[in-house]
């Protein structure tokens, strides 16, 4: 506890003071903090002395941790105190827990200060907000890049977090100013606090990890330029990964298209845009850059000006895929030479070169592997362990990464920790198999795409038997993603928010993931990357300051006040209160039973024969019409002794303790979904 220590003797020195009139949504207030005052002229936010407000909470809610030793909100499956256990999981690795996603730098961005001038989220406001994601059943913080991310051919108002300038550093913006000192020093010391007080309130903190791309400045550059693919500076503003006329659209990478791709039209063209690293045009020359790069100028724009080269940007590995090209990115090169499939399609001159299959370095790749590099990126994960003591990973475009690789950094990353927690980026729970054999714990999955298909016939099929139980690892149960478009947003009926909501919360082999801002009702995507248009960018009125920004490349707050706000959290609160309790039964595969054929009713069911103890979820799906179901039925044979009592835990929105017979016949009303429970 050293750091949030060291934090609070900073805090001390200003305790007391009115020189800051600092503004916080009033939502943000969930450790009851009552040193305020209003403005009328800013609804839904409190004025606070930040220094005195953030000592509040580091002290009473963190320090002293009451939230646990009153056991108010963290309950094991009995309902008896959990204690934080640092290294502790739930049995079933994970699907008892509940992940939040955190984008820190918008996860606490306000304009604290003037209005419309919005302040940067930063780790010590984040710890602040810590007991308001315990209220929400919070148990991992999985945090997007955490890295020094870079500004050149950034896409809005700011660098992405993605566009990674040097791994190795920690983004100097999530620094707070409050804390003074200099930011590129102090941010050390701010992460590390924040991960000791995520540890004291029994919480595990994943870090998202980008190895397969970097920034195109990447400091690399100086020392390696030989790691980056370089093209001709009169190619960037229009280069792009070739299109394959005679394949359709979003073709994957095999074999039999490898002919297709490298004999498309303008494939020459492709190629020529490709030239050597500047390094070896001109060695004295490229010594001078560097020096004068090492002086504090930008190596990529000394490049540029000197040579009229550039690093190549980055795209999708998926052939015809109709994403624009990722131009504040670019591949790193982990072989010195292509796959030997596709050399004979080559000109023996043939600079160094990135097309769809060479990004895919898990299925195509050379024989000459840059060991250098395999070392650098092997590394970083242990280092982020031993520094910080981060408890997970979750790789970006794994699957992209070479397999011996992969297992190279799960390997070390297992050692440093047993029970260290690692996420692959795979959609295809056909591939989780071999997901689990390389060593990790679960898979992303596709439940948000699968719950459009709520209405269907078939959608019991498609989410049970197609997905979540042929997965042999568990899947993230998302309504959302960080580049997907927001809940809030693709469904404007609240029941049927409440149905996925509940839903999701109760599917077996799954651990259940929110984006940040899902829990305010958050209209605004992060990122068009997965089933979005540019169109995406203007889902906010026109009048708000957030209005075509995306929090992946602009300054972006969450909508705090949003009028559903509570309606929400309430809802969330609730339901993953029953799953918390009942996690235990719900992550023992042995106890799900389910109803495939059922067209317009789901039934998800927890029974254990040994206890007798059972939950079930009862969803009618149709939004127009009641649907009668009689739970005798429907329910488990163990479940449906005549005159057994059940006890309906929710029901018309609300949370209630009716008692019901197991062989009654109830009567759904259009969308409603009710839970049920056997004790």
């Amino acid at each position: 506890m050293k750091n949030l220590k060291f934090i609070m003797s900073q805090l001390a020195q200003h305790q007391g003071s009115d020189d800051q009139s600092f503004f916080i949504p009033e939502a943000w207030n969930t450790v009851q903090f009552q040193e305020f005052t209003r403005d009328n002229n800013r609804p839904g936010e409190i004025k606070v002395n930040p220094y005195d407000y953030i000592r509040f909470c580091i002290e009473n809610y963190v320090l002293n941790s009451p939230t646990i030793k009153n056991n108010q909100w963290v309950f094991n499956v009995a309902g008896k105190e959990k204690k934080p256990v640092q290294n502790g999981l739930t049995k079933n690795r994970l699907t008892g827990n509940i992940v939040y996603s955190m984008l820190p730098r918008m996860f606490t961005a306000w304009d604290h200060y003037q209005k419309g001038a919005i302040c940067s989220g930063t780790f010590l406001k984040a710890i602040c907000m810590l007991p308001y994601l315990r209220k929400l059943r919070v148990d991992v913080i999985y945090l997007l890049p955490v890295f020094e991310y870079s500004n050149k051919y950034k896409k809005g108002e700011i660098g992405s977090p993605y566009a990674i300038k040097n791994i190795y550093k920690l983004d100097a913006n999530l620094h707070d100013d409050l804390l003074g000192g200099n930011a590129a020093e102090m941010i050390e010391m701010e992460f590390k606090a924040f991960v000791e007080a995520c540890h004291a309130l029994g919480m595990k903190v994943m870090v998202d990890f980008v190895f397969r791309t970097v920034s195109r400045d990447n400091d690399l550059v100086v020392d390696h330029p030989d790691w980056f693919y370089w093209i001709d500076l009169k190619y960037n503003e229009t280069f792009a990964p070739p299109t394959v006329e005679v394949e359709g659209s979003h073709t994957l990478r095999k074999d039999q298209t490898l002919k297709s791709l490298y004999t498309a039209k303008n494939i020459a063209q492709y190629l020529a845009c490709f030239t050597v690293p500047p390094s070896q045009t001109d060695p004295a020359r490229w010594q001078r850059i560097v020096a004068e790069s090492r002086k504090g100028k930008n190596i990529l724009d000394l490049i540029e000006k000197e040579f009229k080269v550039t690093t190549a940007p980055g795209f999708s590995d998926v052939i015809n895929d109709p994403q624009p090209p990722w131009t504040d990115v670019t591949y790193l090169k982990f072989y010195a030479d292509p796959d030997k499939r596709v050399r004979k399609f080559l000109a023996k001159d043939q600079p160094p070169y990135i097309m769809q299959d060479g990004a895919s370095l898990n299925l195509y790749h050379g024989e000459r592997k840059n060991g250098e590099l395999w070392e650098y990126v092997a590394n970083v994960i242990p280092f982020y362990q031993q520094n910080y003591g981060i408890d997970g990973a979750r790789i970006d475009m794994g699957h992209a990464l070479p397999v011996d690789l992969n297992r190279e950094i799960i390997s070390r990353s297992k050692q440093n920790n047993s029970e260290f927690i690692l996420w692959s980026e795979e959609f295809n729970t056909a591939k989780s198999k071999a997901a689990r054999r390389d060593g990790f714990d679960f898979i992303s999955g596709f439940s948000w795409g699968i719950y459009k298909e709520l209405q269907k016939p078939d959608f019991n099929k498609i989410l049970f038997e197609n997905t979540l139980m042929k997965s042999a690892l568990p899947i993230t149960a998302a309504l959302e993603t960080p580049d997907t478009p927001r809940l809030a947003w693709a469904y404007k009926d609240k029941r049927n928010i409440e149905q996925l909501v509940i839903v999701n919360c109760f599917l077996p082999n799954a651990v259940v993931f929110m984006n940040n801002g899902l829990e305010v009702m958050e209209v605004q995507p992060m990122n068009l990357g997965l089933d979005n248009t540019e169109a995406g960018c203007f889902v906010l009125d026109k009048t708000d300051p957030c209005y075509g920004k995306l929090a992946f490349f602009d300054h972006f707050c969450i909508h705090w006040g949003n009028p559903d706000r509570e309606w929400m959290q309430s809802l969330l609160t609730d339901i993953l209160g029953l799953r918390q309790r009942y996690a235990d039964l719900i992550a023992d595969p042995k106890s799900f039973y389910y109803r495939s054929k059922l067209t317009e009713i789901s039934l998800i069911c927890f029974y254990r024969h040994q206890t007798k103890q059972g939950l079930f979820v009862l969803a009618n799906r149709n939004f127009e019409k009641a649907a009668e179901v009689k739970y005798s039925s429907l329910l488990p044979g163990g479940m449906r002794k005549r005159g057994r009592s059940i006890r309906i835990a929710y029901e018309n929105g609300s949370c209630g303790n009716r008692q019901s017979l197991i062989d009654e016949t109830k009567v759904l009303a259009p969308g409603e979904t009710i839970i049920g429970l056997l004790e």
